[in-house]
């Protein structure tokens, strides 16, 4: 396993400590025999090249984003365009990947339609919690499939 996490040397962009900057891959074996290969490309703008090259190969698109920042409706809107200009039909779905009461999702749920001018699939996770996580992808593989 590679480590891609490095010490943050932009701290006017954000608090965190350590930053990503490289691209995430697993697989996750399904029923039946196939497989679900899994990218992930880091939010920074500076990695939009990667995004747009993983976008190019992809047949989904999962967005984890933190519902509490304040850029989060902005930040997502942008994704989402970028995601429909490469294909308008491209299943996508959004991972709310901090906590967040119901009410707070639910805003934040009837802003994003606002802004986009259309409901895109959401979910809640703790990112840290595998089987959050293997849910979340169970449900992303029924919207794959539902195509």
């Amino acid at each position: 396993m590679v480590d891609c996490d490095v010490p943050n040397m932009d701290p006017a962009s954000s608090e965190k400590m350590s930053t990503t900057v490289g691209a995430d891959f697993g697989v996750v074996d399904l029923d039946g025999g196939e497989q679900l290969h899994i990218y992930g490309s880091p939010g920074q703008d500076r990695f939009d090249f990667m995004r747009g090259w993983l976008l190019s190969m992809a047949i989904g698109v999962i967005i984890m984003i933190d519902a509490n920042d304040a850029d989060a409706i902005h930040t997502v809107e942008q994704y989402v365009r970028t995601i429909f200009s490469v294909s308008e039909t491209m299943p996508c779905m959004l991972l709310l990947a901090r906590p967040v009461s119901i009410e707070e999702s639910n805003r934040f749920a009837s802003e994003l339609t606002s802004a986009l001018g259309m409901a895109v699939p959401m979910i809640t996770a703790d990112v840290r919690d595998k089987s959050q996580m293997l849910d979340a992808l169970d449900i992303f593989s029924s919207l794959l499939t539902t195509i």
